[in-house]
């Protein structure tokens, strides 16, 4: 019959075999080797196995010892992550934090701020929707997101907290190929309307930005849209971080509207909870911690991202 094992002499196991004798483990745990020798030869009489080879200067793992090792690591683990769940409930965070984002969100900020957050909140888990347009207002509007980062059809709606959170320069592109890129000069609406501009709907006609064009395609995906773009069938007002890559490397051309005279063009982001929803402890630390990145973010993409000459492009009922 096996005996009793506790989780200080499997603590102990994985020291001996991570720092390869006795008097080592015995140093990083703060105890006498004695008892460390003593701690393991309890495990193998609870176990009824030999974990160690003890007959050469150092001891080695037994392949016994090696499958009990790898399980003792798997126990340490659910262990501390245990742990580390009661200290967030201690704490008063919340177990999950659910986030609707627009797409048109940097996804380098998203990332690096995602990463930190889980260093420091390890057991709050995270569920990120990053649908089409209107896709994140809906979620939060019907409960399924506690906090939403998108550009509203208004401000102020009734149940909704919102503030301000940053912009999305945006620029005006078609493919290399396409017949505007060609033209050197600006282009005026006359000769846009001879083309098809490839925008952003949702399911009920909201659309992202200005309809310039008298010929319009629509999409609900923001990258679905890019890669129609890319095929030439037509042009586009698109985030310039996302555009960036396919200009660099000839694959877009930035088109110069007369409309705009060269005047910059954002679309504005809000961050957004219910009312009766707010987020707890570690969904604050990730608004705060996103709004410092994108801060950042946003100067490195303009000189003067506040510019009051600048356009919105705000999201519209068609």
């Amino acid at each position: 019959m096996l005996g009793r094992v506790t989780l200080d002499q499997l603590q102990i196991l994985i020291a001996v075999a991570d720092y390869g004798s006795f008097s080592a483990a015995a140093r990083r745990v703060h105890r006498v080797q004695s008892a460390v020798s003593q701690s393991i030869q309890s495990l193998e009489d609870a176990l009824q196995l030999q974990l160690f080879d003890r007959s050469q200067k150092l001891p080695r793992l037994t392949d016994a010892g090696q499958a009990i090792l790898s399980d003792a690591r798997r126990v340490v683990g659910n262990t501390d992550a245990l742990r580390a769940r009661a200290r967030s409930l201690s704490s008063t965070a919340e177990t999950e934090v659910l986030l609707a984002i627009e797409q048109v969100f940097p996804n380098e900020i998203l990332i690096s701020s995602l990463r930190e957050f889980h260093d420091r909140f390890p057991s709050v888990s995270v569920t990120l929707l990053g649908d089409g347009l209107g896709a994140p207002e809906e979620s939060l509007e019907e409960g399924v997101a506690s906090t939403a980062i998108y550009s509203p059809v208004w401000e102020g709606k009734s149940g909704i907290e919102m503030s301000f959170f940053g912009n999305i320069p945006i620029t005006v592109v078609a493919a290399s190929t396409h017949d505007l890129a060609r033209l050197r000069s600006s282009i005026s609406k006359e000769q846009l309307d001879e083309h098809v501009q490839l925008i952003l709907a949702d399911r009920s006609r909201r659309v992202r930005g200005v309809i310039v064009g008298s010929k319009t395609w629509s999409f609900a995906d923001q990258f679905n849209r890019l890669d129609f773009v890319l095929s030439g069938f037509g042009w586009s007002l698109m985030p310039r971080h996302l555009a960036r890559p396919h200009i660099e490397s000839g694959a877009l051309v930035e088109l110069n509207l007369t409309m705009y005279s060269g005047r910059p063009l954002w679309f504005p982001l809000y961050v957004a909870h219910r009312v009766d929803d707010s987020p707890g402890p570690a969904g604050q630390w990730l608004i705060r911690d996103l709004r410092k990145r994108f801060d950042v973010w946003q100067c490195k993409q303009s000189k003067d991202p506040g510019d009051s000459q600048g356009i919105q492009v705000r999201v519209t009922a068609a």
